[in-house]
């Protein structure tokens, strides 16, 4: 039977949106494929209708809405109009205060909240007073906002960096929000990296260790000066022994951008060159390479997991190292490369033609 759309009725969105707890699967993806459309509209005005429509429902105490509505908002929202954006915040705000922790639609709230401060910067002083906000989903999605936003919220970096100490959920998504502002402040948000991979454990240590090795390629590649980090070296030394093979890829491959080693950490990554994770192998052999040390050891490694008979997940590893790794580094490294890239082949050939191609 045809739906009512289809015989040209036109439902409002305060219609549609009752039909988004439907019980009926058809009807609810017809409602929301309709109030998508609404969002969508050429129409300005019947645009922001339903756009307030869907924001008004959002706020309303005992909605049950929640989920599909800021799904709706954060996929088909944009631009959010500059009249609604007060109401957006106050609505996402009040629905995420009924969140649990770690809930999917905690993710999508944070989403319409940074496209409303991306309109409307000046929603983001409101947000700055909710980093000690009692509610765990409200402190995450603020922490998630400020690094979507970028430049615009760096006045509220000293709030995200509070959110470092906070419970577990809260702590990972300031991390990664800090990624991505890192090198907007260095000289602010590379010490407390420090202090992170210093103190912290388990998926905390590997996101302060992706945050502070992003903000060091970023500094390396646009030829700034890295902060001084004093006890940088004995940090990753110790996360080089953690259980977690991807935590000592990430010590590994930020000891190879610190520049020259100590002796210590130059006998700690050769023996790494015998890890059992080939990856943390392939990134320890290329943290020697790329320092300066003595490397016959680390390109003879790397020259077995590139030849014709290694492993998939031989070759994998290895150029996953040598392409995250600054060509004008890799000198040492030409000549095997070289040599390999004559017996390789599909996409391991490819891929050394275009590392080869980018070393000086």
């Amino acid at each position: 039977m045809s739906s009512e759309r289809d015989r040209g009725r036109v439902r409002t969105a305060e219609e549609w949106i009752p039909r988004l707890s439907s019980r009926d699967g058809g009807a609810r993806e017809e409602a929301l494929s309709a109030l998508e459309e609404a969002l969508a509209s050429g129409d300005a005005a019947s645009r922001e209708r339903a756009a307030r429509a869907l924001l008004e429902e959002l706020g309303r105490p005992g909605t049950k809405l929640a989920e599909p509505l800021l799904f709706l908002l954060q996929r088909g929202w944009w631009p959010p109009q500059a009249g609604l954006t007060a109401l957006a915040v106050q609505s996402v705000l009040t629905a995420l205060t009924r969140m649990e922790a770690e809930t999917p639609e905690l993710e999508n709230a944070a989403a319409v909240l940074s496209l409303v401060c991306r309109v409307d910067a000046s929603q983001l002083a409101v947000l700055g007073g909710m980093f000690q906000h009692p509610s765990a989903p409200v402190r995450s999605a603020m922490a998630r906002v400020v690094g979507r936003v970028g430049r615009a919220a760096l006045p509220l970096l000293p709030g995200l960096l509070t959110l470092l100490e906070d419970e577990e959920p809260v702590a990972l998504s300031a991390l990664e929000s800090l990624a991505a502002l890192a090198p907007l402040a260095p000289e602010r948000t590379a010490p407390r990296l420090l202090e992170q991979v210093r103190k912290t454990e388990g998926a905390r240590l590997y996101l302060s260790l992706v945050s502070l090795r992003g903000l060091l390629e970023a500094m390396e590649g646009e030829a700034r000066p890295a902060p001084v980090l004093e006890g940088l070296e004995p940090a990753l030394l110790r996360t080089l022994s953690a259980p977690e093979p991807p935590i000592r890829q990430e010590a590994a491959s930020l000891l190879g951008l610190t520049g020259p080693l100590s002796p210590v950490a130059v006998a700690a990554l050769r023996e790494h060159l015998r890890d059992e994770s080939a990856f943390v192998a392939a990134r320890a052999a290329v943290a020697l390479v790329r320092s300066g040390a003595p490397s016959a050891e680390a390109l003879f490694l790397l020259r077995g997991q590139l030849g014709p008979a290694a492993s998939r997940e031989l070759q994998e590893a290895a150029v996953a190292a040598l392409e995250e790794a600054d060509p004008s580094q890799l000198g040492r490294a030409k000549g095997m490369l070289e040599t390999v890239v004559r017996d390789a082949s599909g996409p391991t050939r490819e891929a050394l033609f275009e590392v080869l191609g980018q070393i000086p």
